[in-house]
């Protein structure tokens, strides 16, 4: 049966450029088992880190200490640096050279 399907799929689409044998087979056991050939991937996860009460943190710290570095910030209010640079950022409007 796979054979015949590859053969059809290589009419089709040409000798060249027609599925292997190997990917047949694993498409038809995929569309047997879930009906269908979409993976089943969850979705991304939401976790933000950007919460109302960590943005207030950040902003809370930047206005006791406006001259330390993000690194420090970060390990201070136990957050990536990339995190931090995005509230300061998007939620407060600065910058990390411009505090």
């Amino acid at each position: 049966m796979d054979k015949q399907v590859v053969r059809k799929l290589k009419t089709i689409f040409g000798r060249n450029e027609a599925p292997s044998v190997p990917s047949v087979r694993k498409f038809l056991s995929k569309i047997r088992e879930t009906g269908m050939l979409m993976d089943n991937r969850r979705h991304p996860c939401a976790h933000s880190v950007r919460t109302a009460e960590r943005i207030v943190a950040v902003a809370q710290s930047v206005r006791e200490k406006p001259r330390t570095s993000t690194r420090h910030r970060a390990q201070q209010l136990n957050v990536s640096r990339t995190s931090l640079r995005s509230i300061l950022h998007k939620d407060l409007g600065l910058f990390s050279y411009k505090l």
